[in-house]
């Protein structure tokens, strides 16, 4: 419920008028909205690891390669009339290696597509879009992209839905890496750093054919995509997100002619951080 009085003189005479509202449909469409807007971008996540899942599946039989051959040379080793130990052990702690390597980029993918409650946590900018970028550029360098990350570690804390966030940059990142496919020029910059002192700026920037003026006004528009067969949903979650989150994002057209795609976040009231 809400109540709102109005008070009123009249020659010596006060009067006040209370005015109720009933608020609990408008909170339920409320909620329902934002259980949409998770549903969608839960969705969103699922299409873009089924896009990578090639990469992916390339990225994970590395290490379980890997995890074989040292398997296979150390059994080699045991079954010669004398072993070498040494040799052995050094085997086994690379295949432990490798194994623990597998692990992290599952349980990265699991904290990905995982369709949780809403989460806000006090996050270090650089070190949340270094874990997205690990994940976003899966099979990046087998398509000859060369990438410099800039994370400036000391903007300061941010207080976000980790995921949700990186979720952003992740569709960021993939887009870039798909604008530069028929370029010579593949160099991909991906930065965070302070901005107006109580903002975090995030940037991704590709060296690709760019995009029209006419197109980057209405980029963030629902079912807007400049895709042959993208859905045009992608950009318009990440707005969501960026805004609900206190930030905005746009696109600059950059000197290399390729794209730079801008967002930010507000900082973490010092205090908050502090207490936590």
């Amino acid at each position: 419920m809400e109540l709102a009085v109005g008070e009123a003189q009249v020659g010596r005479d006060r009067f006040f008028t209370g005015f109720v509202r009933d608020l609990t449909e408008r909170r339920v469409q409320e909620r329902r909205l934002q259980e949409l807007q998770s549903e969608l971008g839960h969705v969103s996540r699922l299409t873009a690891m089924g896009e990578m899942a090639s990469s992916l599946a390339h990225e994970l039989n590395q290490p379980l390669s890997a995890i074989t051959n040292y398997m296979k040379g150390s059994v080699t080793l045991l079954d010669s009339g004398n072993p070498d130990l040494v040799r052995v052990r050094g085997a086994l702690e690379r295949a432990g290696e490798q194994a623990l390597r597998a692990g992290e980029i599952i349980k990265r993918l699991r904290e990905f597509v995982a369709k949780g409650e809403t989460q806000h946590t006090i996050e270090n900018p650089a070190q949340l879009l270094e874990e997205a970028s690990a994940l976003a550029l899966f099979g990046a360098r087998e398509k000859g992209v060369r990438v410099a990350l800039r994370c400036d570690r000391h903007v300061g804390a941010i207080v976000v839905d980790k995921v949700q966030i990186q979720q952003v940059a992740l569709n960021l990142i993939r887009n870039a890496v798909e604008a530069m496919e028929s370029s010579e020029r593949k160099e991909l910059t991906i930065a965070v750093r302070l901005r107006d002192r109580n903002v975090a700026l995030f940037s991704v920037t590709d060296t690709g054919h760019g995009i029209s003026r006419e197109i980057s006004e209405r980029l963030f528009q629902p079912f807007m995509s400049t895709k042959s067969n993208g859905m045009g949903v992608g950009l318009s979650i990440c707005r969501t997100i960026v805004e609900a989150h206190g930030g905005r994002i746009w696109a600059d057209a950059n000197n290399s002619g390729g794209t730079t795609f801008n967002f930010t976040v507000p900082l973490a009231e010092r205090e908050t951080a502090h207490d936590h």
